[in-house]
């Protein structure tokens, strides 16, 4: 399949490419905190995971927040789907959210932003900043804690000299969409 950059109007671009590792960034419309709460994390979460699988992205790193979310996915040989889940992820989640809210109708996602992740040290760093993010944004003091993302996963699933890799990497230069405070 042809790798593909494809701009679309009102949207970042976004570029296509077969089995590609990709980092996802979306946010809330206007940043407003309307994940807040146990339930509404899980219902995001839950959609991320179901709608990862119905296309054939595999997660390898996940974080919910109040008002964002971000993941890390390889592709499946057709990278084009991304366009088709994330408009699904966003409007089950918008229909299940609004449902919980009493506010049928409401925009509730702004946007989202990917990136092809295309250097080795670029991706251990990426994966080590979502994991953790929900220290970044004072959610907890230690990512372990945090339900709603990758971090306890993956410590307790990967390989011993793999997860060292990705928690020696440095987090401070890393350029990912997340003015979200």
């Amino acid at each position: 399949m042809d790798d593909i950059y494809k701009t679309y109007p009102h949207s970042p671009p976004h570029y296509f490419v077969s089995n590609a590792t990709y980092i996802v960034t979306g946010s809330t419309l206007y940043n407003k905190r309307l994940l807040t709460g146990n339930e509404r994390k899980s219902l995001v979460l839950n959609v991320l995971f179901e709608r990862t699988a119905y296309f054939g992205w595999i997660l390898e790193a996940w974080a919910v927040l109040e008002n964002h979310y971000h993941f890390i996915a390889r592709a499946p040989e057709n990278a084009h789907t991304l366009a088709n889940l994330m408009r699904q992820f966003h409007s089950k989640t918008t229909v299940m959210l609004n449902k919980l809210d009493k506010q049928m109708g409401r925009q509730v996602w702004h946007n989202y932003w990917d990136t092809c992740v295309k250097h080795e040290t670029s991706y251990y760093a990426r994966l080590h900043y979502i994991h953790l993010n929900p220290v970044k944004h004072g959610m907890v003091e230690n990512a372990e804690d945090y339900p709603f993302c990758s971090y306890r996963w993956f410590l307790e699933k990967t390989d011993e000299t793999f997860r060292d890799t990705v928690i020696s990497q440095p987090i401070d230069r890393v350029n990912v969409a997340d003015d979200f405070d």
